[in-house]
């Protein structure tokens, strides 16, 4: 019997952590066709993260994660994921409050670019992830060098995903608009592009007429390979 456990920080948002769980058992293969992946999820209050992502104060946010992966470890996890790109900003804290691995969403990107022959990627995400450094300072450290979109497009692209997909809303505007985006970072040398805002699959998947990755689906491949 396999008693190995995936374990989820999730919350951040719902909306991303139902991708997470959705593609988990989509991309899972078992004995039969009912079998499932054994998941523990520890979901975190979203409304007490956005002020301090806001206020930037990523000690507390880091704080409240490592609290969470210390809590699934207990409950039995052999493994962690943190449910959100964003937040692999608090990933040593995550990693080094735990004796688990913690499988980091920036590797498994990297990895499947490179598996893909792709150097050069298009870097969508959340602003704090886009403006700081640590997804593609990660990134260029495994060889792949990221195009970020432009500022009026970070902001734009911000609007979108804490005002619409983080609520559950989706619409063709802002899938139009995200399309809009991905193509003007192809443009400017990309060959790939990487959804790396976890809501960002709502809107687009890796069945475009250019190359994506969905990061929620890379995460999940790599945490059921581990």
């Amino acid at each position: 019997m396999n008693e190995s456990r995936i374990g989820i920080i999730g919350g951040l948002s719902w909306e991303s952590t139902a991708s997470y769980y959705r593609y988990f058992n989509e991309l899972f293969v078992g004995t039969n066709e009912w079998s499932q992946p054994q998941l523990l999820i520890d979901s975190i209050d979203f409304g007490t993260i956005v002020p301090l992502q806001r206020d930037g104060d990523w000690d507390a946010t880091g704080e409240i994660l490592a609290a969470s992966a210390r809590r699934l470890e207990r409950a039995g996890a052999t493994v962690l994921g943190i449910g959100a790109n964003t937040m692999h900003i608090n990933f040593t804290r995550v990693q080094d409050a735990v004796a688990i691995p913690v499988v980091d969403v920036r590797d498994v990107v990297a990895k499947e670019s490179l598996g893909h022959g792709h150097h050069t990627i298009g870097l969508l995400g959340t602003k704090y992830l886009i403006d700081a450094e640590f997804y593609s300072d990660r990134l260029h450290e495994l060889g792949v060098t990221s195009i970020k979109p432009t500022e009026e497009q970070t902001e734009r692209l911000q609007f979108i995903i804490f005002s619409e997909l983080t609520r559950g809303v989706v619409t063709k505007g802002s899938r139009a608009y995200l399309r809009e985006v991905a193509s003007s970072c192809l443009e400017r040398g990309a060959s790939v592009v990487g959804l790396c805002c976890t809501e960002f699959g709502m809107l687009m998947s890796e069945e475009e007429s250019f190359p994506v990755i969905d990061s929620t689906k890379a995460h999940v491949r790599a945490l059921l390979e581990a």
